[in-house]
């Protein structure tokens, strides 16, 4: 019995070493790509908002003009609209970009999308 112990206990330290240093690890840092895309981020919805109060502005200087004209925002894939329309009654006769444009416009932004997901 005496030479199982014996070499059960070499085995220990050959497979075991001890390590005096251990390996430093680092700290996960917010790098600058994440920085850029809350920088774009905060941009975009900038942009949007004065958009947005554009439009406005231009539908009240189309009213004051007496215009068939209106302006719109669409805000899923980030398009300004026109509306030309009819005085008396309030129908459409014309969108630019029209109604499908701008549904194919969303639908081609969610498949690029889905394609290059950032998250992945």
């Amino acid at each position: 019995m005496d030479i199982f112990s014996a070499t059960s206990k070499q085995v220990e330290t050959a497979t075991a070493p001890k390590v005096s240093n251990p390996i430093p690890t680092r700290q996960v840092e917010q790098t600058a790509d994440t920085t850029k895309v809350n920088q774009q981020q905060s941009q975009n919805t900038d942009t949007k908002k004065t958009l947005t109060d554009t439009v406005k502005e231009l539908n009240k200087q189309m009213d004051l003009l007496d215009t068939n004209l209106t302006f719109g925002f669409n805000d899923k894939i980030d398009v300004m609209y026109v509306n030309v329309m009819e005085k008396s009654t309030g129908k459409v006769i014309r969108k630019f970009p029209t109604d499908e444009a701008m549904k194919l416009s969303e639908k081609m932004k969610e498949i690029v999308g889905i394609i290059f997901d950032k998250k992945g």
